[in-house]
């Protein structure tokens, strides 16, 4: 009986686990603006886009303050995130996954970690002070720091 029950909890959470991560957060498809965003606690008040590029595709790992940067990415595919990358420094999708596709076999260094969906992003970014993430502005709250905002 134990042993069946787990299989049923363990069928729900992969099945849960493998549904899209935009339906838990909303469509992005109609995004107007982007926030970039930090822990409160950091003490970059903002930066700017050439600087921010640079910490997402991982040529500056330190903040202006000399902390390590600790950079949180969208879902690889997303819509949200090939906005980013457009909005932030005119990079496709493809450009930037074909670069972090040689970074990774050139050994250099790995990606970024990916989280689930907007609410992920905003709850690591509370919760580590080298965070740094984005996410559509609607989801911004007094629980992290705008640094930036990218308007289509």
């Amino acid at each position: 009986m134990k042993t069946s029950i787990y299989f049923i909890f363990l069928f729900f959470y992969l099945f849960i686990s493998l549904l899209p991560s935009q339906s838990l957060a909303g469509n992005t498809d109609n995004v107007k603006e982007i926030a970039v965003v930090v822990n409160p606690e950091n003490p970059v008040k903002n930066l700017t886009s050439k600087e921010i590029s640079d910490m997402f595709l991982s040529r500056r790992r330190t903040f202006p303050s000399g902390d390590p940067v600790m950079v949180l990415e969208q879902d690889r595919d997303s819509s949200l995130r090939e906005k980013f990358f457009r909005l932030l420094n005119g990079m496709t999708l493809k450009r930037v996954n074909t670069y972090w596709v040689r970074l990774q076999f050139s050994g250099e260094v790995q990606p970024p970690p990916v989280m689930s969906n907007n609410i992920a992003m905003i709850d690591a970014v509370r919760n580590n002070r080298h965070a740094i993430g984005y996410v559509p502005s609607e989801y911004v709250d007094e629980s992290v720091h705008v640094i930036l905002i990218l308007k289509d």
